[in-house]
């Protein structure tokens, strides 16, 4: 299993996205007309008149799964700016993508100060009792995980599922699905917060090999933060923690590279976890 991540457009998402999801749990052949009505995707525009003239009177459960899915697909993971004709999906969609495991890694080395990373059977125990209800609190790994922040208007494992993930509970205020999002704000508060971050991970990596001092450290971290665009060639850094540790420097780089990005460009983030091989996009 992969997981994808990809920015997104956060006006887009705030004023059509979500609450087209929220009435389309009641009303999904109403949603489509509206939501078309703001359209200049023609692609986008065509699905949803398509399913509206299908549906049958109801929720999501009334309309054609498969154009649906491909609508859903469109509306969150590709790059949507607006035009005087209305939304349009415009440029590469870029992004990042890496297997779901490695990826949830790599994010909770980073958020949680507790994860035993250089521990391979108790940190998979963290990462598979994350995967099944994710808490939040823990940043872009809670994400990566499927949890909702802010909470929704509308169950989101309804509107879209790979692997049947979900949970949808009102009284607690939490969600969680095969896929979710974080606005701007909160992409940008995680951005600033990350060098504190990525230093502690350093910190632990220090005291873990028992050393006075990190070679490479300022290498790795300024790689890390985008002020290197390499990261040294040789370190010692997350050495004897098995094969998968070689390459955890870069595509940690990878990883704050893209939420860098987000921040920068003052978009969201959404994720998808989904199956197939590996890429790099």
């Amino acid at each position: 299993m992969d997981v994808v991540l990809r920015p997104i457009n956060d006006r887009f998402f705030h004023e059509q996205v979500l609450p087209f999801f929220q009435r389309a749990m009641g009303d999904a052949a109403g949603a489509l007309e509206a939501l078309s009505n703001h359209l200049g995707d023609a692609q986008a525009f065509t699905l949803c008149q398509r399913l509206a003239s299908s549906a049958l009177p109801g929720g999501v459960g009334s309309v054609d799964s498969d154009g649906w899915m491909d609508l859903v697909d469109r509306l969150v993971f590709q790059p949507w700016h607006e035009a005087p004709g209305g939304w349009e999906v415009g440029g590469s969609p870029g992004g990042y993508a890496d297997e779901w495991d490695e990826a949830l890694n790599l994010a909770l080395m980073v958020e949680d100060p507790a994860y035993p990373y250089w521990d391979t059977k108790a940190a998979r125990t963290v990462r598979d009792n994350f995967r099944r209800r994710p808490p939040g609190e823990q940043g872009l790994a809670s994400l990566l995980a499927g949890q909702w922040d802010p909470f929704p208007e509308f169950p989101p494992d309804r509107v879209f599922v790979t692997q049947g993930r979900g949970e949808y509970a009102v009284r607690e205020r939490f969600a969680f699905a095969d896929w979710a999002w974080r606005p701007a704000k909160t992409v940008v508060h995680w951005q600033v917060n990350l060098p504190r971050k990525l230093e502690r991970l350093l910190a632990r990596e220090q005291e873990r090999m028992k050393l006075p001092s990190l070679p490479e450290r300022d290498e790795v971290l300024g790689y890390w933060t985008g002020r290197l665009s390499q990261p040294p060639p040789l370190s010692v850094l997350f050495s004897g923690l098995g094969p998968n540790a070689a390459t955890w420097i870069r595509e940690l780089g990878a990883l704050t590279l893209h939420l860098r990005t987000a921040a920068q460009t003052k978009q969201g983030l959404a994720a998808l976890v989904t199956r197939g091989t590996t890429v790099r996009l």
